[in-house]
């Protein structure tokens, strides 16, 4: 399956798609040594660093509640919480636990921006993240070009595969999202994650890559 060569690719699980392998070390290595030593040509996201993009929490009551620290809670409703969490130094990680009901988290700027020509460089959207408890219902990684524009990644099968409590990095090509209906050229938000069942996850980095790590590309969908 495609799942399945796909962590072959990552070099997380065994052939038969179900147990972690216990690995000497290598390939795990490599892929948190991209966490930190990753070149980002936008940083979105980095509890290391700082970012001109803001996070926000939606769900049906109110859409863009403003993240602030150390906890921020979805309007009248706990579907979304988004909590600081210690990683490798003091609250420069995020996780955002999801409760049931439609919700999303997402960054954002006031202007869109223009991805055209880093998608053509063969650029992508490149997180470090952990799930923290596997996804109940389906899981979408999106990039928002403005209501009801966005390009869509169902990303439910990697992320009920890979092991738990796990921090590795992943990398989605622009091209991706384009394909899946994005306005490349009027992005709002570069990085949306909505579900509507019980989930919750992880996020110490967030950026925009011309070259992304090879190792970490994932396949459209």
């Amino acid at each position: 399956s495609k799942e399945s060569e796909q962590m072959k690719k990552l070099s997380v699980f065994n052939s038969n798609d179900k147990a972690p392998v216990h690995l000497s070390g290598l390939v795990l290595t490599i892929l948190l040594m991209f966490g930190v030593n990753a070149q980002a040509d936008e940083v979105i996201f980095s509890g290391t660093g700082t970012s001109d993009w803001q996070l926000f929490l939606g769900s049906s009551s109110n859409w863009s509640v403003w993240f602030v620290p150390p906890e921020t809670t979805t309007h009248k409703s706990k579907v979304v919480t988004v909590r600081t969490i210690d990683n490798v130094a003091t609250a420069d990680a995020l996780q955002a636990e999801w409760k049931g009901g439609l919700g999303q988290i997402y960054w954002q700027k006031t202007d869109p921006h223009d991805y055209r020509e880093l998608a053509e460089q063969g650029g992508a959207l490149s997180m470090v993240i952990r799930i923290d408890k596997k996804p109940k219902k389906s899981v979408d990684v999106k990039m928002d070009c403005g209501y009801p524009c966005a390009g869509s990644l169902n990303m439910t099968k990697l992320f009920k595969a890979v092991p738990e409590d796990t921090w590795f990095r992943i990398s989605l090509k622009l091209s991706c999202f384009e394909d899946a209906g994005a306005n490349l050229g009027n992005i709002l938000a570069p990085m949306v994650v909505a579900t509507k069942g019980d989930f919750e996850m992880s996020i110490s980095d967030v950026a925009l890559m011309a070259q992304p790590p090879q190792e970490s590309l994932v396949d459209c969908g």
